[in-house]
């Protein structure tokens, strides 16, 4: 067990030492803005979004706002207006027939002749209502209360029938016609719009009304069409806030608005004013209401729209914006980050490898070194040193030019990047000088290496344009306890010249 442990530990340790050799640039004091990239990304994305969302939230708000007053304002109304002209216009024709009717002189001379014969304006009801095609005909004789209708006599009118009275008050209505709903009583109560316009003798004296009756179920076709096309909810109600016409069959007669949750609240103001927009809180949210009150059939017409259904395609809107600019403000993020990733690991590699030899600069050297200083303190290991430059390097380039000794440079530069072991640093010292920092070695092993260096550069080296072989001095030391670098290589920088003092290309 205990020999086990023996093997694994010099392995480890060597590769602790690899570790340390293959680290990559790490920010400084001079470099913490490298540390800043998450928090500059998250924080322009932030900010991005913020803005996104501010500006999308603000403009949906805007939107619906002016939907909103634009609805309140001119689609309910005029919603209202169409359906009050078209009312209108279809209670027109039926005042223009009724008015035939009560002007045909037959018609009249029948009645003042003494109504002797039945059939024959049974016959003439039949004719105008298919000839017009009305829901009804219909005649009451004010000189004998008979009430005729287009399938025959039908009764006779009385003052104390509730049903009748309508009758009996029509001689001292102000004008001619007047429209009035009721049941049809030879309709099984069905209820309908009647037409009613007086008859006049030749001398103006009253004789008796006649007229047409409409379908309140053509009111609520018209109804179903605008439901239809606007998407939006129509009504009448009576004076009493009762349902008489909806495209909601079930509702008619029975809803009563005064006890419907929401509409109830302005119930009173509704059917109490002549016409007006309203909103109320209903089950759907906020509900828009633009009623007018229709004096030919005493009705109240109601226009309703919820705000969900005003902005629902605002909605679908935002949320397709949404996402939109969600995606895009994810892959500006995305792009940003990978931009702001490599300009870093640019600047970081700037700021830590020499350009021209590719090895570390001697800023980030003096990093490393303390990092592997410590691990040799704590593993009480041996450090050592070698600093080591170009013989007559200023000759090469006074010779050859500056090219030839940049090149002359980065081939040893590699020699030393490529010939190092796995746990040593390899750095520019500035100008031609090198160093290179060996860790778990003594100084003898420390030699051998500089050695081999050595050799391989004369070997393999060549001054540009010659077949004259580049060599290098190298000055080398190990690290004593309590050392800093500064007296570190202070050492090694007195040996480096003394090799040069003694011939140049060895090893002090």
């Amino acid at each position: 067990m205990g020999d086990r442990q023996a093997t694994r530990a010099p392995a480890a340790i060597r590769r602790g030492w690899r570790r340390l050799a293959e680290v990559r640039p790490r920010p400084r004091r001079g470099h913490q803005a490298f540390k800043t990239t998450p928090r500059l990304i998250l924080a322009l994305g932030v900010i991005l979004l913020t803005g996104f969302l501010a500006v999308t939230v603000s403009g949906y708000q805007v939107s619906k706002e002016a939907l909103q007053r634009a609805l309140v304002e001119h689609e309910l109304p005029l919603t209202s207006d169409n359906i009050y002209s078209e009312i209108q216009a279809s209670l027109v024709r039926p005042i223009y027939i009724s008015s035939l009717m009560a002007h045909d002189t037959f018609l009249k001379d029948w009645m003042m002749d003494g109504e002797r014969d039945p059939r024959q304006v049974t016959r003439y009801l039949r004719e105008i209502q298919r000839k017009y095609e009305v829901f009804s005909t219909f005649v009451v004789s004010a000189l004998t209360y008979r009430y005729y209708h287009f399938d025959g006599p039908l009764k006779e009118v009385s003052p104390t029938s509730a049903k009748d009275r309508w009758f009996f008050t029509m001689e001292a209505h102000p004008q001619h016609y007047r429209v009035d709903i009721d049941t049809n009583e030879a309709a099984a109560d069905r209820l309908t719009i009647f037409v009613n316009h007086k008859i006049l003798a030749d001398d103006g004296r009253f004789i008796g009304v006649t007229g047409l009756g409409l379908d309140v179920a053509t009111v609520s076709q018209l109804i179903e069409h605008y439901k239809a096309r606007y998407g939006r909810d129509i009504y009448f109600v009576d004076r009493q806030g009762i349902v008489q016409s909806h495209s909601d069959d079930r509702l008619v007669g029975r809803l009563d608005i005064h006890q419907e949750p929401g509409i109830a609240a302005i119930a009173h103001e509704i059917l109490a004013g002549d016409q007006g927009s309203l909103t109320y809180q209903g089950e759907a949210g906020r509900t828009f209401v633009r009623y007018r009150h229709i004096p030919e059939l005493a009705w109240h017409l109601i226009v309703e729209e919820s705000e969900q259904a005003t902005t629902a395609a605002l909605r679908r809107a935002l949320y397709v914006n949404l996402t939109i600019g969600g995606g895009i403000t994810l892959l500006v993020l995305a792009i940003s980050g990978l931009t702001v990733h490599r300009f870093q690991s640019r600047l970081e590699r700037l700021a830590s490898i020499d350009p021209l030899s590719g090895l570390f600069n001697r800023q980030f050297f003096e990093v490393l070194f303390a990092n592997a200083l410590s691990t040799a303190q704590r593993l009480d290991h041996d450090l050592s040193l070698l600093l080591f430059d170009i013989d007559r390097f200023k000759e090469i380039n006074d010779a050859h030019g500056h090219l030839a000794g940049d090149q002359v440079i980065e081939r040893i530069a590699k020699i030393a990047r490529t010939g190092r072991r796995a746990t040593d640093i390899a750095a520019r010292w500035g100008g031609d000088e090198f160093i290179v920092l060996l860790s778990d070695c003594d100084e003898g092993n420390a030699r051998r290496i500089a050695e081999a260096l050595r050799r391989r550069v004369q070997q393999e080296v060549r001054i540009p344009g010659t077949e004259l072989p580049a060599t290098i001095s190298i000055g080398v030391a190990t690290h004593r306890r309590g050392e800093g670098l500064e007296d570190l290589t202070a050492r090694i920088d007195a040996r480096l010249y003394a090799a040069k003092a003694a011939g140049r290309n060895c090893i002090a």
